[in-house]
C-alpha cells in the first residue's frame, strides 16, 4: 500500500464526513429582527352583560436585538430531525376530512389531508415535538434556536406597522399577503367535500390567493420585515403559557398562568386574516393540522449578527440548498397564480 494515498483517502473522508453532516440537518432562514419597542394595549375587561368594567393602560416594551424564521418551519426541515431522533411522531390529528369538517383520523407529520408539497409548514405534530425539534436543531448547530415569545411574535409580525394587519386595515388585500378563507379555499372545500358551504361557517373573505388549503412557505409578499405567512397558513405557537390578560413587563415568554395552553398567533387558512393582536391559547396536546410554529434565534455577543451589518452576519444570507430547493417549489406553486 502507498502512504502517499492516505492523506488523500483521509482527506476525502472528511469530506464525505461535512457533507454527511451538512445533510443531516436543514440550517433554517433567519432574519434579523432589529431592536424596538411595542406597544401592547390590553383588552378591557367586561362584565357578563358586556359592560366595560375596567381598562388598563398600554404597557411599552422593549425588543432586543433576536433573528426569526423567515419562513415556517417546513415538511421537509422536520423530516431531518425525524430520520435523526426516529421521534416518536402522533399518528391522529384533527384534520379535515368530511362534511363534518374536522375530526380526529390517522395522519402523521409526513403524511395529512390536502398536503402537497415537503415545503408546505409541518402540522399535526403538537406541542411537545415543536419542543424537541428546536432543542435537537439547537445541538445540531450550536446555535441558540427556540419559539418565540408572545410579544417577540406581535413586534416581528407588525414590522413597525400600527394597523390592524402589516398591509394596513383592509380585509379584502389580505391575498396578496397571506393564505386565507377566500374564493380559493371556498372553491377547494366546496369541490372535496360534496358542496361543503363555507361561508356560513368561516366566511369568505372576497378576493381569491389561489390556494385552497395549506401552501408552500414564502408564496405571498412578506411584512415590513422580510417575513413571510405571520398571517395565514397555519397558526403558530409561541413559548408561552396562556393568560388571559395580555400584559408583559419584557420580550421574556411568561411562564406563569396555565402551561397546559401555550398562546397561538397568526391564523391559519382556513380563517380570515387575523389581526396582529389576535391570540388564543391552546392546549399542548392538542394534535391539529392547522398548527404548527416557526423558530426565534438568540444573539448573543459573539454571534455574527450581533452587528447586523457585518461582513459574517451578510454571510449567514446567503442562499442554501434549502432555499434553492425551496425556491423551485414555490415556482411550481406560483403557477396557478
Amino acid at each position: 500500500m502507498s502512504f502517499t494515498r492516505i492523506p488523500l483517502i483521509l482527506f476525502l473522508a472528511s469530506q464525505s464526513y461535512f457533507v454527511c453532516a451538512a445533510d443531516a440537518f436543514i440550517e433554517p432562514t433567519m432574519v434579523n429582527i432589529p431592536r424596538g419597542q411595542l406597544t401592547i394595549i390590553p383588552e378591557p375587561s367586561k362584565s357578563k352583560d358586556g359592560a366595560v368594567t375596567s381598562t388598563k393602560a398600554p404597557q411599552v416594551v422593549n425588543i432586543n436585538l433576536f433573528r426569526m424564521g423567515k419562513y415556517e418551519v417546513t415538511v421537509a426541515e422536520f423530516s431531518k430531525f425525524i430520520a435523526a431522533t426516529n421521534y416518536p411522531a402522533p399518528t391522529k390529528c384533527q384534520q379535515m376530512n368530511s362534511k363534518k369538517w374536522f375530526e380526529e383520523t390517522p395522519a402523521t407529520w409526513g403524511k395529512r389531508n390536502h398536503l402537497a408539497s415537503d415545503y408546505e409548514p409541518v402540522a399535526c405534530i403538537g406541542w411537545d415535538a415543536m419542543q424537541a425539534y428546536v432543542q435537537w436543531l439547537s445541538k445540531e448547530t450550536g446555535k441558540q434556536y427556540r419559539l418565540p415569545s408572545e410579544v417577540e411574535w406581535e413586534y416581528a409580525a407588525r414590522a413597525g406597522s400600527t394597523t390592524t394587519y402589516y398591509w394596513g386595515d383592509d380585509a379584502a388585500q389580505a391575498c396578496t399577503y397571506a393564505n386565507i378563507a377566500d374564493q380559493a379555499a371556498e372553491a377547494a372545500i366546496k369541490r372535496d367535500y360534496d358542496g361543503l358551504e363555507s361561508k356560513d361557517h368561516v366566511g369568505v373573505v372576497p378576493c381569491n390567493d389561489k390556494t385552497g388549503y395549506a401552501s408552500v412557505v414564502g408564496i405571498y409578499q412578506p411584512n415590513q420585515f422580510g417575513l413571510h405567512d405571520m398571517i395565514g397558513n397555519i397558526n403558530e405557537f409561541t413559548q408561552d403559557c396562556f393568560n388571559e390578560d395580555y400584559t408583559s413587563n419584557s420580550a421574556s415568554a411568561r411562564k406563569d398562568g396555565d402551561c397546559s395552553k401555550r398562546v397561538i398567533r397568526g391564523g391559519t387558512w382556513h380563517w380570515g386574516p387575523f389581526p396582529a393582536t389576535q391570540r388564543s391559547g391552546w392546549n399542548v396536546d392538542f394534535i391539529g393540522s392547522l398548527e404548527g410554529f416557526r423558530i426565534a434565534e438568540d444573539i448573543s455577543a459573539e454571534h455574527a449578527c450581533a452587528q447586523p451589518e457585518s461582513k459574517a452576519c451578510k454571510k449567514l444570507a446567503r442562499k442554501s440548498k434549502f432555499d434553492q430547493e425551496l425556491a423551485k417549489a414555490q415556482k411550481a406553486a406560483k403557477k396557478n397564480f
